[in-house]
């Protein structure tokens, strides 16, 4: 069968080869020379498969360019963050908060960050900045012309897809009668390039209804802010009796922004009294619900299909004294269609490279922790099980989770299979070791910690302080946490430190890309933009000619 095989064209062989999951063209060069030399002599199986070990994924974009030039590409993103680097400013920005209108009922300052696109509410205002060399797509919009509505109370944006969402609660809703569906909350899609409703959408503000069981007064309240998957809106909420005072159950508003369709879902279990579940929409069809005691995977068969649970994660159990405030940090939706498709990256995280950052903060603050989940448990065969299975921690934690002891002063972010972490010093902490809170005088470093473990594979280099490659690490054990027990963690990671010192001062938010930082900062009257990125180092040629 061998000598058949390749009796065949090496371009035919290249092709069928290329077909094959990364996996099996790793097991297909083991098995000869003949299979290992075709393999290492086509740059388009490499290039497929050091996107793999990366865990990257496609798109579109990088159809108009050669093999070769994304291979160079690739290997230079790759190469950014390493051990010891140094950090170059790229751009400084001053943004003078008094040129925006005060609102009643937002917040008055919030961030988001997507392709190079930050996007800040500030006050009454709308403020878009473009960090991209190759488009010009920065604006700055009064709320009051972006909205109908006359007290909106969320908003969010997607640049990828020029959208923004607001989100506008009616306040207290009066229920009379059980039978007829009420207005609990609108949602308006807005372009944000122009301010007018988004061209792809049929409606420009849209009437998410909810059925109550019991005549009175209602409050409704959002729980965190709403999630944009491509075509998808994902809002969950819940309702407050203000006559009875009772916990709520949890609903979600699945909204096809697009097509105008909404259809509202139940999920039973989750009781709210304030918020005490948060929410992170994997893709379309997943949806996690992370409480004090578990992580359960939900998956959708479509937007009319009801919420069915699968898998439970059973986290430790919590000090009844130091119960924690829960924040989930995540990287960015890279799905939809972006309507400039200069703002697509050429490569992406792939969904089961990521990672998951749970903030867990406690009173008091040193029993505070991170715990960082590898997102490949929410998805494979498991999923589709039609009994609803739970798994204690000592059968996924150790495996696919690190956790560290952590301080509220240190901030972070997430991308991909990275995170940017805020810390005091520009060496890495010992396994288990706390460090001292953020001084609002003094300085802080960046450190990117990447747990991709495909890349740590890759890795000689184990922890030596001197090493400039890698250093691989292990979270070690944490005894002094939210958990009444002792968090030991297996998974390796690779940790780098950024010598370039920031200050604390007036730190507020960092976010991380593929091949930059942006930090802001708030002073009396002014926000501070800083973009800066890793000074690049040599990885050959670009063999494009």
């Amino acid at each position: 069968m061998a000598i058949e095989l390749f009796s065949f064209p090496t371009e035919l062989i290249w092709r069928i080869l290329s077909i094959l999951a990364p996996r099996d063209i790793c097991r297909c060069a083991i098995t000869c020379r003949a299979f290992w030399n075709m393999i290492q002599n086509s740059i388009h199986i490499q290039y497929k498969l050091e996107l793999h070990a990366q865990g990257f994924t496609t798109t579109a974009t990088l159809d108009k360019i050669g093999v070769s030039r994304e291979m160079f590409l690739l290997k230079r993103s790759t190469s950014l963050w390493r051990s010891g680097l140094h950090l170059n400013t790229v751009l400084e920005e001053r943004v003078l908060i008094s040129t925006f209108p005060e609102h009643p009922s937002l917040p008055w300052l919030r961030f988001g960050m997507k392709c190079g696109l930050l996007w800040m509410l500030v006050q009454g205002g709308l403020f878009i900045r473009d960090y991209n060399t190759n488009t010009n797509l920065s604006r700055t919009w009064a709320i009051h012309d972006l909205s109908s509505q006359r007290r909106p109370n969320f908003l969010t944006v997607d640049p990828l897809q020029d959208l923004v969402v607001i989100v506008s609660l009616p306040g207290i809703i009066t229920v009379s009668d059980t039978e007829h569906d009420y207005h609990a909350f609108w949602v308006e899609c807005r372009s944000a390039s122009s301010q007018h409703p988004h061209p792809d959408s049929v409606c420009a503000s849209l009437e998410c209804k909810h059925t109550f069981d019991i005549r009175g007064e209602y409050h409704v309240d959002l729980i965190g802010e709403p999630a944009i998957y491509g075509d998808y809106i994902f809002v969950f909420y819940y309702i407050e009796n203000k006559s009875y005072k009772r916990a709520s159950a949890t609903f979600m508003q699945a909204i096809d922004w697009r097509k105008g369709y909404v259809k509202s879902h139940l999920f039973p279990d989750y009781y709210q009294q304030g918020s005490q579940h948060q929410f992170y929409v994997v893709d379309q069809r997943t949806i996690v619900v992370i409480g004090s005691s578990f992580i359960t995977v939900h998956t959708l068969q479509d937007i009319d299909g009801s919420p069915r649970p699968r898998l439970t994660y059973l986290l430790p159990k919590c000090h009844h004294s130091s119960f924690p405030f829960m924040i989930v940090h995540a990287s960015p939706s890279f799905s939809g269609t972006a309507p400039h498709a200069d703002l697509m990256p050429g490569c992406v995280p792939s969904l089961e490279s990521q990672i998951i950052v749970l903030e867990l903060i406690s009173r008091p603050r040193t029993l505070s922790i991170i715990l960082v989940i590898d997102t490949v448990i929410f998805s494979g065969t498991a999923l589709q099980s039609e009994t609803h299975v739970k798994i204690p921690w000592s059968d996924w934690g150790p495996q696919y989770t690190c956790c560290f002891p952590h301080d509220p002063s240190y901030q972070i972010s997430v991308f991909g299979s990275k995170m940017a972490y805020t810390l005091p010093r520009d060496h890495s902490p010992e396994p288990g070791q706390r460090l001292e809170k953020l001084s609002t005088v003094g300085h802080f470093y960046i450190h990117i910690w990447d747990f991709n473990k495909r890349v740590i594979t890759r890795s000689g280099s184990f922890y030596n302080p001197d090493s400039p490659n890698l250093l691989i690490r292990k979270p070690g054990g944490v005894v002094q946490s939210c958990f009444d027990e002792e968090i030991i963690s297996n998974h390796p990671y690779t940790a780098t430190v950024c010598r370039t010192p920031f200050l604390t001062h007036g730190l507020r938010e960092l976010f991380l890309e593929q091949d930059r930082l942006i930090l802001t900062s708030v002073q009396p009257g002014t926000v501070d933009i800083q973009v800066v990125s890793p000074v690049q180092m040599d990885v050959g040629s670009d063999c494009t000619h």
